[in-house]
């Protein structure tokens, strides 16, 4: 993140339902769904267990103790339905201390859920009405160590951080986490070579690593190549917090152009 970054995530394109970058996935994937609501846990295992390259084990109540969610031990991943109240923070941080990773889908992702989500460990964030038929992708990319996240939901995330770094008075509410990279972006930015930055400005405008590599001329390695880097000079996590960061340094510019003269030469 040598520093070794997590596996990069791929911009949004319109014809994405989420954000991920599928490459190559294991042959084999054990899943165990967890769900508060028995209708909801028939569609959503109908969906897991009929897909191919996909082991089902199982469904769970997701309100009932982890200790009691029989073969967790056997799952690569646990795909976790949760309700617009729940917090379920603390099951995310023990099912990743168990050695699972944990895709997230819900009716109601906030900047600070999705924030406190990430923050606890997990590693994708559906919306709920996502075409489930491609919930068994998403749940294969998880297990190969991708990020996934539904566009509508990155979408709504890139719009609040901007409207925070201009200087939007909303914030996190009492006791709910502060999102990742509130450092300074131009000042982290100006770390990158040139050609990192081309790189994460297209990222940021929603091209694919393929797209990218076709605008600049280069290979769809050496973008990653590139990529990889980047997300290891500004410490975040995986490419989702770069392009998050790269729009943040966006809007910091162009609040500064359009801020008074006396104001602009003070900040």
């Amino acid at each position: 993140m040598t520093t070794v970054a997590e596996p990069p995530v791929a911009a949004p394109r319109a014809d994405d339902d989420w954000v991920v970058d599928v490459e190559q996935f294991e042959p084999r994937t054990s899943v165990l769904l967890a769900d508060h609501d028995p209708i909801s846990r028939r569609v959503l295992g109908t969906v897991l267990r009929d897909a191919a390259h996909l082991d089902y084990l199982r469904c769970v109540d997701s309100h009932r103790p982890i200790h009691e969610w029989s073969r967790l031990a056997l799952a690569d991943v646990v795909v976790l339905v949760v309700g617009p109240q729940d917090e379920p923070w603390s099951v995310v941080r023990q099912l990743v201390g168990c050695q699972v990773k944990v895709l997230l889908i819900g009716t109601d992702w906030s900047r600070w859920r999705v924030d406190a989500a990430f923050a606890a460990g997990a590693t994708g964030c559906l919306v709920k009405d996502t075409e489930i038929a491609r919930l068994a992708s998403a749940t294969r990319a998880v297990a190969s160590g991708h990020v996934v996240l539904s566009p509508q939901v990155l979408a709504q995330v890139l719009e609040t951080r901007r409207l925070s770094s201009v200087g939007s008075p909303s914030g996190p509410a009492p006791g709910e986490p502060r999102p990742p990279g509130t450092e300074n972006p131009d000042r982290l930015l100006r770390c990158l070579t040139k050609r990192e930055r081309e790189v994460l400005e297209l990222l940021a405008d929603g091209r694919s690593t393929a797209e990218a590599a076709g605008v600049l001329k280069l290979s769809a390695a050496t973008v990653k190549s590139h990529v990889s880097h980047a997300l290891a000079k500004l410490g975040v996590r995986n490419r989702l917090e770069a392009v998050l960061l790269m729009q943040r340094g966006r809007a910091a510019r162009q609040a500064r152009l359009q801020a008074p003269p006396d104001r602009a030469q003070g900040a």
